[in-house]
């Protein structure tokens, strides 16, 4: 397995991009209609930054960072391939992430088992003063 990271390319494929979003579980394989196709792509285009991990020709992982790239970064989207999970993607797309922007502090929302994940990559919990608040997407 040789797995090439592309940091320049923003206008992933659709059809890989969903599959992955398919494969971990965010979206369900219902057929998006065409006047969606575009507003599923919107986020990535024109994020600060998106890595994408590719084995040979096929899309295997994707990180999407929305940024000021000095003071705040924030991880909106990492996806990692079930088949490829394991294997250090995820921690390189971070790694890249913060190679990017270093200095900055970073944020990222997350649930459940994946804080693990983001504590061992160097994230840690948010202390008092600080609140993070958010009203939930209802795209997609």
């Amino acid at each position: 397995m040789n797995i090439v990271y592309n940091d320049e390319k923003k206008e992933l494929p659709f059809a890989q991009l969903r599959e992955l979003f398919i494969a971990v579980g965010w979206s369900d394989s219902n057929e998006l209609p065409v006047e969606r196709r575009a507003g599923f792509l919107h986020p990535w285009i024109h994020s600060t930054l998106v890595i994408s991990a590719w084995d040979g020709d096929r899309l295997v992982g994707a990180v999407r960072v929305l940024s000021d790239t000095i003071f705040r970064s924030v991880i909106y989207d990492l996806l990692v391939s079930p088949a490829y999970q394991g294997k250090g993607i995820g921690s390189e797309l971070v790694r890249r992430c913060f190679e990017h922007f270093p200095g900055s502090g970073w944020l990222v929302g997350t649930e459940g088992e994946t804080a693990y994940f983001y504590k061992k990559n160097g994230f840690s919990d948010i202390k008092e003063p600080d609140i993070v608040l958010g009203i939930p997407c209802k795209h997609f």
